[in-house]
């Protein structure tokens, strides 16, 4: 809606992980460098784990661009699979048509292909998992096999596991320690700080080539990092409904006030009415409760 009176090329705060828009804080630097040496050197587990929208999956998509030419990918966008999907989709994704339903048929086929297609030819494979932290724990066992994919001299397949925070936590259950032992590049990716979440803002509305100049105040960024935190989602989503607003009152230099109305908007403007009905507490209170509970309460 906005773009036309910026002359925005296109939107500077999407949501998708673009990684044209990937803004190299210092964190998202030296997460990539880990991957990339860990990569580069053979490493068969590596494990990137971050707090929601800090940027992990971004940094795969950036991190597929840069070894494209020497590694072949496979990405797993949806971990609710059981352990013969989670083979198929493996093969999927690296081209092949699965030839059967047996753990053994499917892992004979993915081993015949990493050794005479990609071994023999010079590059590697890896394998990407993004939100890992929702695998099941046979899964996650069948993942660890995985790794003893290998020759004499390497790993026939590299594998990388993307998470919330909650994934750190569910690799030290004792089932998983075999797995978790094998995982030797980590890195905990953090949220920006305050100087960088203000590079990040204006570098994303440079690279959507405005045709105006459009700032921020100081006081408009320092509501922006309170309400964000320095999360890269969270930062797009208010610039987005900032610039909304600034486009509605005809303007290029967002203030706090804009800022404020974004935040209105995100939470839901008319929601406080919600709140505010009589029987609100009621619906709050039985939704906090699970299955047969909130049946029994609304007489289903």
């Amino acid at each position: 809606m906005y773009q036309k009176f910026f002359g925005f090329q296109e939107s500077p705060f999407p949501i998708t992980p673009n990684p044209d828009f990937f803004y190299l804080s210092s964190e998202h630097l030296e997460a990539l460098q880990h991957l990339i040496y860990g990569i580069n050197n053979g490493e068969g587990f590596l494990l990137l784990v971050g707090g929601i929208g800090t940027g992990k999956t971004t940094i795969s998509r950036v991190l597929m661009k840069k070894l494209k030419d020497s590694v072949v990918t496979s990405l797993i966008l949806n971990p609710f699979l059981n352990e013969i999907e989670f083979l198929q989709t493996i093969l999927w994704d690296f081209g092949l048509i699965p030839q059967g339903e047996s753990k053994k048929v499917l892992l004979d086929q993915l081993n015949e292909f990493l050794l005479f297609d990609v071994a023999e030819k010079g590059k590697r494979a890896l394998l990407i998992i993004d939100e890992a932290q929702n695998l099941g724990l046979e899964v996650m066992e069948q993942i660890r096999i995985l790794s003893n994919l290998e020759t004499d001299k390497e790993k026939l397949l590299q594998i990388l596991l993307i998470g919330q925070e909650e994934l750190f936590f569910k690799l030290q259950l004792p089932e998983l320690r075999q797995l978790n032992q094998r995982i030797s590049v980590r890195y905990y990716l953090k949220p920006l700080t305050k100087k960088e979440m203000k590079e990040y803002i204006y570098f994303r509305i440079e690279k959507a080539q405005p045709k105006v100049d459009i700032s921020f105040k100081k006081s408009a960024l320092r509501r922006i990092y309170k309400y964000t935190g320095g999360i890269p989602r969270l930062i797009n989503l208010i610039c987005d409904r900032a610039l909304l607003a600034a486009f509605v009152e005809n303007r290029t230099i967002i203030t706090k006030k804009m800022v404020l109305k974004a935040e209105k908007s995100l939470r839901g403007e008319n929601f406080d009415e919600l709140e505010r009905k009589e029987d609100a507490p009621f619906l709050k209170r039985i939704f906090l409760k699970k299955g047969k509970e909130v049946k029994n309460e609304l007489n289903i």
